[in-house]
Protein backbone atom coordinates (compact mmCIF):
# COMPACT_ATOMS: atom_id res chain seq x y z
CA UNK A 1 0.00 0.00 0.00
CA UNK A 2 1.31 3.67 -0.61
CA UNK A 3 2.53 5.33 1.98
CA UNK A 4 0.47 8.60 1.48
CA UNK A 5 0.19 10.31 5.26
CA UNK A 6 1.53 9.29 8.36
CA UNK A 7 -1.48 7.31 9.25
CA UNK A 8 0.10 4.62 6.45
CA UNK A 9 3.45 4.46 7.48
CA UNK A 10 4.34 1.32 9.34
CA UNK A 11 5.87 0.25 12.69
CA UNK A 12 7.75 -2.32 10.33
CA UNK A 13 10.39 -0.55 9.15
CA UNK A 14 11.06 -3.16 6.43
CA UNK A 15 7.21 -2.88 4.93
CA UNK A 16 7.84 0.87 4.65
CA UNK A 17 9.01 0.31 0.88
CA UNK A 18 7.48 3.05 -0.91
CA UNK A 19 6.24 7.16 0.27
CA UNK A 20 3.55 8.17 -2.08
CA UNK A 21 4.38 5.60 -4.63
CA UNK A 22 7.75 6.61 -4.51
CA UNK A 23 9.80 3.28 -4.59
CA UNK A 24 12.30 3.45 -1.24
CA UNK A 25 13.18 -0.37 -1.51
CA UNK A 26 16.74 -1.26 -1.73
CA UNK A 27 18.42 -0.35 -4.99
CA UNK A 28 16.21 2.41 -5.70
CA UNK A 29 17.63 5.10 -7.51
CA UNK A 30 19.18 8.14 -5.23
CA UNK A 31 16.89 10.51 -6.47
CA UNK A 32 14.17 8.41 -5.47
CA UNK A 33 15.40 8.99 -1.79
CA UNK A 34 15.47 12.68 -2.73
CA UNK A 35 12.08 12.93 -3.70
CA UNK A 36 10.81 10.48 -1.07
CA UNK A 37 12.21 12.67 1.69
CA UNK A 38 10.53 15.59 -0.08
CA UNK A 39 7.42 13.33 0.42
CA UNK A 40 7.81 12.28 3.91
CA UNK A 41 8.31 16.54 4.75
CA UNK A 42 5.44 16.89 2.93
CA UNK A 43 3.08 14.53 4.95
CA UNK A 44 4.89 16.07 8.07
CA UNK A 45 3.89 19.22 7.39
CA UNK A 46 -0.18 18.76 6.74
CA UNK A 47 -0.22 17.04 10.57
CA UNK A 48 1.01 20.20 11.26
CA UNK A 49 -1.33 22.24 9.43
CA UNK A 50 -4.19 20.07 10.54
CA UNK A 51 -4.78 19.22 6.51
CA UNK A 52 -4.25 15.30 8.20
CA UNK A 53 -5.49 14.34 10.89
CA UNK A 54 -4.09 11.42 12.63
CA UNK A 55 -6.38 8.37 13.29
CA UNK A 56 -4.14 7.63 16.19
CA UNK A 57 -1.37 9.26 18.24
CA UNK A 58 -0.19 7.75 21.63
CA UNK A 59 1.70 10.78 23.51
CA UNK A 60 3.17 9.78 27.11
CA UNK A 61 4.03 13.60 27.80
CA UNK A 62 3.13 17.29 26.63
CA UNK A 63 3.24 20.80 27.12
CA UNK A 64 0.41 22.76 25.52
CA UNK A 65 0.40 26.69 25.25
CA UNK A 66 -2.33 28.18 27.59
CA UNK A 67 -5.08 28.92 25.01
CA UNK A 68 -8.36 30.16 25.43
CA UNK A 69 -12.34 29.54 25.73
CA UNK A 70 -12.37 30.26 22.38
CA UNK A 71 -9.59 28.49 21.25
CA UNK A 72 -8.73 25.47 23.95
CA UNK A 73 -5.44 24.13 24.06
CA UNK A 74 -6.63 20.74 23.71
CA UNK A 75 -9.67 20.26 20.89
CA UNK A 76 -11.16 18.42 18.01
CA UNK A 77 -10.53 19.37 14.32
CA UNK A 78 -14.22 20.06 13.99
CA UNK A 79 -15.09 21.64 16.59
CA UNK A 80 -12.48 23.79 17.80
CA UNK A 81 -14.47 26.39 20.29
CA UNK A 82 -14.71 22.77 22.49
CA UNK A 83 -12.10 21.35 24.56
CA UNK A 84 -9.60 21.76 27.64
CA UNK A 85 -7.19 25.37 28.00
CA UNK A 86 -5.14 26.43 31.06
CA UNK A 87 -7.19 29.91 31.81
CA UNK A 88 -4.70 30.83 34.66
CA UNK A 89 -1.52 30.14 36.92
CA UNK A 90 -2.75 26.38 38.40
CA UNK A 91 -6.15 26.67 37.03
CA UNK A 92 -7.30 23.87 34.05
CA UNK A 93 -10.48 24.82 32.03
CA UNK A 94 -12.97 23.46 30.00
CA UNK A 95 -14.85 25.60 27.57
CA UNK A 96 -17.85 24.34 24.95
CA UNK A 97 -18.99 26.26 22.11
CA UNK A 98 -16.20 29.24 22.66
CA UNK A 99 -17.45 30.21 26.58
CA UNK A 100 -15.61 28.46 29.93
CA UNK A 101 -18.27 26.10 31.70
CA UNK A 102 -15.92 24.35 34.38
CA UNK A 103 -12.72 25.75 36.27
CA UNK A 104 -10.27 24.30 38.54
CA UNK A 105 -8.14 25.65 40.68
CA UNK A 106 -4.66 25.53 42.85
CA UNK A 107 -6.97 24.83 45.87
CA UNK A 108 -9.14 22.53 44.21
CA UNK A 109 -11.90 24.55 44.12
CA UNK A 110 -14.46 24.12 41.38
CA UNK A 111 -16.41 26.68 39.55
CA UNK A 112 -18.95 25.79 37.31
CA UNK A 113 -20.75 28.28 34.55
CA UNK A 114 -23.74 26.68 34.20
CA UNK A 115 -26.57 24.65 35.43
CA UNK A 116 -26.33 21.09 36.75
CA UNK A 117 -27.96 17.92 36.73
CA UNK A 118 -27.99 14.16 37.81
CA UNK A 119 -29.81 11.31 36.12
CA UNK A 120 -32.68 9.57 38.50
CA UNK A 121 -31.72 5.88 39.10
CA UNK A 122 -34.67 3.82 38.85
CA UNK A 123 -34.47 0.78 41.65
CA UNK A 124 -36.99 -1.68 41.89
CA UNK A 125 -39.16 -2.57 44.06
CA UNK A 126 -38.69 -5.90 46.68
CA UNK A 127 -39.28 -6.68 50.37
CA UNK A 128 -35.58 -5.18 50.94
CA UNK A 129 -33.59 -2.57 48.47
CA UNK A 130 -30.44 -1.66 48.56
CA UNK A 131 -29.59 1.25 47.27
CA UNK A 132 -26.20 0.84 45.32
CA UNK A 133 -24.91 4.97 45.70
CA UNK A 134 -21.61 4.34 43.53
CA UNK A 135 -24.64 4.59 40.64
CA UNK A 136 -26.32 7.94 40.35
CA UNK A 137 -26.96 10.36 43.43
CA UNK A 138 -30.39 10.75 42.98
CA UNK A 139 -33.02 7.42 43.05
CA UNK A 140 -36.31 6.75 42.54
CA UNK A 141 -39.06 3.19 43.52
CA UNK A 142 -42.65 2.48 43.01
CA UNK A 143 -43.45 0.89 45.94
CA UNK A 144 -45.42 -2.79 45.29
CA UNK A 145 -44.19 -3.95 48.48
CA UNK A 146 -43.59 -3.31 52.22
CA UNK A 147 -40.11 -2.76 52.31
CA UNK A 148 -36.54 -1.81 54.19
CA UNK A 149 -34.25 0.28 52.54
CA UNK A 150 -30.43 0.25 52.81
CA UNK A 151 -27.75 1.34 51.05
CA UNK A 152 -24.30 0.37 49.64
CA UNK A 153 -20.89 1.81 48.49
CA UNK A 154 -21.60 5.21 50.26
CA UNK A 155 -19.14 7.99 49.43
CA UNK A 156 -18.66 10.08 52.24
CA UNK A 157 -20.13 14.03 51.13
CA UNK A 158 -22.18 12.22 48.69
CA UNK A 159 -26.09 13.99 48.49
CA UNK A 160 -28.74 13.53 46.67
CA UNK A 161 -32.52 12.57 47.16
CA UNK A 162 -34.36 9.09 47.13
CA UNK A 163 -38.12 9.45 45.44
CA UNK A 164 -40.80 7.09 46.69
CA UNK A 165 -44.21 6.49 45.29
CA UNK A 166 -46.92 4.42 46.09
CA UNK A 167 -48.26 1.90 43.32
CA UNK A 168 -51.75 2.40 42.60
CA UNK A 169 -53.22 0.34 45.53
CA UNK A 170 -50.82 2.02 48.27
CA UNK A 171 -50.55 1.36 51.88
CA UNK A 172 -46.85 0.08 51.11
CA UNK A 173 -44.98 0.36 54.29
CA UNK A 174 -40.84 1.07 54.52
CA UNK A 175 -38.26 0.97 57.27
CA UNK A 176 -34.70 1.94 57.02
CA UNK A 177 -31.33 0.01 58.26
CA UNK A 178 -29.96 1.22 61.19
CA UNK A 179 -27.30 3.44 58.47
CA UNK A 180 -29.91 6.28 58.23
CA UNK A 181 -30.11 8.53 61.19
CA UNK A 182 -33.48 11.29 61.01
CA UNK A 183 -34.03 14.37 63.09
CA UNK A 184 -35.43 13.05 66.44
CA UNK A 185 -33.86 9.65 66.03
CA UNK A 186 -37.36 8.69 64.21
CA UNK A 187 -37.18 7.43 61.04
CA UNK A 188 -40.31 8.68 58.67
CA UNK A 189 -43.81 7.07 58.14
CA UNK A 190 -44.18 7.05 54.67
CA UNK A 191 -47.18 8.59 53.16
CA UNK A 192 -49.38 4.74 52.20
CA UNK A 193 -52.26 6.49 50.19
CA UNK A 194 -52.15 5.13 46.59
CA UNK A 195 -49.53 7.30 44.23
CA UNK A 196 -48.65 9.05 47.06
CA UNK A 197 -45.35 10.80 46.57
CA UNK A 198 -42.30 11.14 49.68
CA UNK A 199 -38.96 12.12 49.10
CA UNK A 200 -35.65 11.73 51.46
CA UNK A 201 -33.28 13.54 50.80
CA UNK A 202 -29.49 12.43 52.42
CA UNK A 203 -25.87 13.65 52.82
CA UNK A 204 -23.84 10.44 53.69
CA UNK A 205 -21.39 10.85 56.26
CA UNK A 206 -19.33 7.77 56.11
CA UNK A 207 -19.80 3.98 54.42
CA UNK A 208 -22.01 3.32 57.12
CA UNK A 209 -23.82 6.52 58.30
CA UNK A 210 -26.46 8.43 56.13
CA UNK A 211 -27.95 11.40 57.49
CA UNK A 212 -31.80 12.10 56.42
CA UNK A 213 -34.89 14.31 55.87
CA UNK A 214 -37.98 13.16 54.98
CA UNK A 215 -40.02 15.23 52.83
CA UNK A 216 -44.07 13.44 52.70
CA UNK A 217 -46.96 14.06 50.61
CA UNK A 218 -45.34 15.52 47.80
CA UNK A 219 -48.64 17.10 45.67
Amino acid sequence: MAKNSWNDYSATASSNTDVGSIDISEGCSPANINDAIREVMSHTADVVAGTTALTSLSITTGVFGDGTSSAPSLTNSGDTDTGIYFSGANEVSLATGGTQRLSVNSSGHLNHNGSASADINALTSSTAITIDMSTAQNHSVTLAHNTTFDISNGTAGQTGSILITQDSSGSKTASFSSKFKFAGATAPTLSTTASAVDRIDYFIVSSSLIHAVATLNLS
